[in-house]
């Protein structure tokens, strides 16, 4: 009975390990100089002109229902990438800081269809802010009050945390507590990266 126990007690430990995150395979740890401030988060690094990112948001990866209790899922939309990267971050995150969560989702959401649905294409920054003015509720000169708010600044200025990790393996990136940067190309399930993302929040 002995010998039975430690039989499957070692089986049970060789199938944890056999499934356990490898460093350089489903994950990396972020160099020290471009590690962030998010403690208990999981940060997706996005933009709207990226067509993976599309087709990620379409397929929810990843979404707060994975995230293990106690932690938290934010968005960081880099201003970078273009086209007028920085119209569409500002217009996103004056609707985060002044309009709310639904507004944002409801812009971001406009902002794919018009440019992976639609295929239509700002043809300068006036056009690319002006298109968010209606579901902002403001009008232009509001918007351009807004855009100097500290606290939009400041949430342009943490979603840019994104972009030097973005550099390593382009976007979509998936970082949990700011250190650990998960290997898209290992995301074979839903499955795979929620216990992904739980066993990173533990180290």
């Amino acid at each position: 009975m002995k010998k039975s126990l430690i039989v499957i007690t070692t089986s049970l430990l060789m199938s944890f390990g056999a499934h356990a995150a490898t460093e350089g395979v489903e994950y990396q740890v972020l160099p020290k100089a471009i590690q962030f401030d998010a403690p208990n988060q999981v940060v997706k690094i996005y933009s709207i002109n990226c067509p993976f990112c599309y087709k990620y948001e379409k397929a929810g990866i990843p979404n707060v229902k994975i995230i293990p209790a106690g932690m938290s899922f934010e968005q960081y939309h880099i201003t970078t990438k273009p086209p007028f990267g920085i119209e569409k971050s500002t217009a996103l995150a004056i609707a985060k800081v002044v309009k709310g969560d639904s507004v944002f989702k409801e812009l971001k959401n406009k902002y794919y269809e018009q440019y992976h649905v639609k295929k239509e294409k700002f043809k300068d920054s006036d056009s690319a802010i002006a298109y968010s003015l209606d579901i902002l509720s403001m009008s232009r000169a509001e918007f351009d009050s807004h855009a100097k708010d500290p606290a939009v600044k400041a949430l342009l200025a943490k979603w840019d945390l994104g972009v030097e990790v973005a550099k390593i393996q382009g976007i979509p990136a998936i970082t949990v507590n700011g250190k650990y940067l998960i290997n898209t190309k290992s995301i074979s399930s839903m499955e795979v990266l929620k216990e992904l993302i739980a066993e990173l929040s533990d180290k």
